[in-house]
Parts: structure tokens; sequence; C-alpha cells
């Protein structure tokens, strides 16, 4: 991703959320903790989705919202949130319409990683595949 220019290279990220939706199922609206240098980078699989931001996102019913913005996650496509999109905008996922899988890549700002945190070395050794 950073090859590519999707992500600078001061944001490699060491860890990931993977988000398994269910029809039906939904992302209630946050922010992302500060403890996490931006920018995040989502990839969405296997369906579309919709994600909402807004600093007042409003709950109507469980799994339905309304936010001032609603944009749209085709299946493959990546999301760089950075900026007020993530530190000042909450956003959220309504309920899905098919099964949707979402891996949201970050980085843990080095001062906030835990006391005593061992990176996996099988990890630590792993090489960037060209293209």
């Amino acid at each position: 991703m950073v090859q590519w220019g999707i992500i600078p290279a001061d944001c490699i990220p060491n860890s990931c959320i993977i988000n398994i939706c269910e029809e039906g199922d939904c992302i209630p609206p946050h922010i992302d903790h500060q403890d996490f240098v931006r920018s995040l980078c989502t990839v969405s699989l296997i369906s579309e989705s919709s994600i909402l931001f807004g600093t007042n996102i409003e709950i109507i019913v469980p799994g339905e919202f309304r936010g001032s913005v609603q944009i749209s996650l085709p299946r493959g496509s990546v999301l760089i949130l950075k900026g007020n999109g993530a530190d000042i905008e909450k956003h959220c996922i309504p309920g899905v319409r098919h099964r949707r899988v979402s891996i949201t890549f970050r980085r843990m700002s080095d001062d906030k990683t835990p006391y005593g945190f061992q990176p996996d070395l099988e990890l630590k050794e792993l090489q960037s595949y060209e293209l």
C-alpha cells in the first residue's frame, strides 16, 4: 500500500481490525482512538455498503443512522481516513444488505505500545512482495 501511494511510509500498519458483518449488522457511530496514527485505511470486501459521517450522527432505530454525508464503499474499495474525517467526524456503517467484510489497517503510536509488548518475530521478518 505504501508503494502504491495509498498510505504514507510513516504510517505502515502494525495492527488491524477485521469486521465480518452478516445481513443487517452495523457498525455504530464512533471516532477511532487517538492512540492510532492517522491515516487509517479500510478495505471493503465481498459486497458494497455505505458509510456515514457527521459530528452528530442520529440513531433512528438500531442499524439505521442519519449523518451529514453518506458515501458508497464498493466491493474492493479502499477508504483512507485522515484529518477531520478521522479526528472530528464520527463515522458508522448502517445495517448491511449483504454479508460484508472490512479490514481496517492501523498503526498504534510507538509511545502507546503496551508495556512488555513483543512483536511476533515471524511477522517482523516479512519482506514486501514485488509486483
